[in-house]
């Protein structure tokens, strides 16, 4: 008894630990609970713990790329203050969800650092969504949904959220499979890979199936090609055969079919909406991220912009665009400056599958846990521990120490 107390003890004065297990449970919390509050719960006790120990974390401020997520999370918030109809209490709940955020980003930074995501972090979040897609697949069978469109639980109860989280569970366990790891891992990988990819396959959302082809290539490319110049052209040549493959479907009505069965859902006159929207009032500092998004079209009403990018650009303006592009650039140029470790691959395929799929999806890059945490401040955090720990490295060297 007394030796399972002390282990217990030594489990919660390791932070670092305490914080990976959070993290999973962030995970495990949006693949199982349907409520985002109910899964934000483990968010809520991990920004404290981090909190209470701010002096052991603080130096992460000395990273470039540190000042690069506060500024655009601060702004976003910021323009609360402007945005149509919102209140203090909003603006203030706004502020909480931005916290939170940051600092799941410098806990899995941390977590990074000391190599848990190798160890067991990034093999635990993936068997975690395998059982999740599993489940996901004998619910589909058995109650066969009515739309034919396979969802999961959880957060997972749209289909084109469901197939955004598996392409990220396939990009990690692929990329634990291309490690070479024990047999028996590689046997788990391998049924872990079928059972997603056909969760992907019959979740019938076009942009979350090509996304995680292009996020699996990505880091498929990530390790295989030797240096980060081929592998860039590689991902350039990659995406450019995919366009051309499109185009040439598109042009026929049969591939047409095939490619977009539903048509253009409307994409194209929402984004005209949304782009409108900004120009009639709010190009420079956006209308403001608590401003209701709902578009009216010629079609109907559409309750977001469906475009990551058009949204931020709804809710900052060109400032928030540029603070997010500029973000994006920077993650992108840290993880190529670390093309050699395996963190930064996993990273780069994970942004291979979110960068393309916001061109028709997503809307709210601040938020409880959820799609987006994983889809974008997961790399985020990666690739700000590459940056600490290479600043680390640095003063160390220079201070003459092993």
């Amino acid at each position: 008894m007394t030796s399972a107390l002390n282990a217990a003890v030594s489990f919660v004065r390791d932070r670092i630990r305490l914080n990976a297990l959070l993290v999973v449970l962030c995970f495990a919390g949006v693949l199982v609970l349907e409520s985002q509050s109910a899964a934000s719960y483990p968010a809520y006790v991990l920004a404290i713990v981090m909190l209470v120990r701010l002096r052991q974390w603080a130096d992460v401020f000395a990273v470039p790329l540190m000042w690069a997520v506060a500024a655009l999370l601060a702004y976003l918030v910021l323009t609360g203050l402007w945005s149509e109809g919102s209140q203090p209490g909003d603006v203030l709940s706004m502020l909480s969800r931005a916290a939170q955020v940051l600092l799941f980003a410098v806990a899995f930074a941390e977590c990074q650092m000391r190599g848990d995501l190798q160890r067991w972090l990034g093999r635990t979040l993936a068997v975690a969504g395998v059982l999740a897609a599993s489940a996901g697949l004998g619910l589909f069978l058995m109650e066969h949904s009515e739309n034919g469109r396979l969802v999961g639980l959880g957060q997972l109860d749209n289909n084109v959220v469901a197939a955004l989280i598996f392409g990220v569970v396939l990009i990690l366990i692929t990329g634990e499979v291309l490690r070479g790891p024990d047999v028996l891992w590689r046997r788990f990988g391998a049924l872990g890979i079928v059972v997603i990819a056909a969760a992907i396959l019959l979740s019938d959302s076009r942009n979350g199936q090509i996304s995680a082809m292009l996020g699996v290539g990505t880091l498929f490319i990530a390790h295989r090609v030797p240096d980060r110049q081929r592998f860039a052209v590689a991902v350039l040549g990659m995406g450019v055969i995919l366009l051309a493959v499109l185009a040439a479907l598109i042009a026929n009505e049969a591939g047409r079919t095939l490619v977009l069965p539903r048509g253009d859902s409307f994409r194209p006159a929402i984004w005209l909406a949304t782009l409108g929207a900004v120009v009639d009032g709010g190009l420079w500092f956006g209308r403001g991220i608590l401003t209701d998004d709902t578009l009216v079209t010629a079609a109907g009403e559409f309750s977001h912009p469906h475009n990551m990018y058009l949204s931020v650009l709804f809710q900052g303006g060109l400032v928030g665009a540029a603070l997010f592009a500029a973000l994006i650039a920077a993650v992108v140029r840290t993880l190529l400056n670390h093309y050699g470790h395996r963190d930064a691959k996993l990273a780069l395929g994970i942004l291979g599958l979110a960068l393309p799929a916001w061109l028709l999806d997503g809307h709210e890059l601040i938020d409880k846990v959820g799609m987006t945490w994983f889809l974008f401040w997961l790399p985020v955090a990666i690739s700000l521990g590459l940056a600490w720990m290479g600043r680390l490295d640095a003063k160390r060297l220079l201070e003459g120490s092993p």
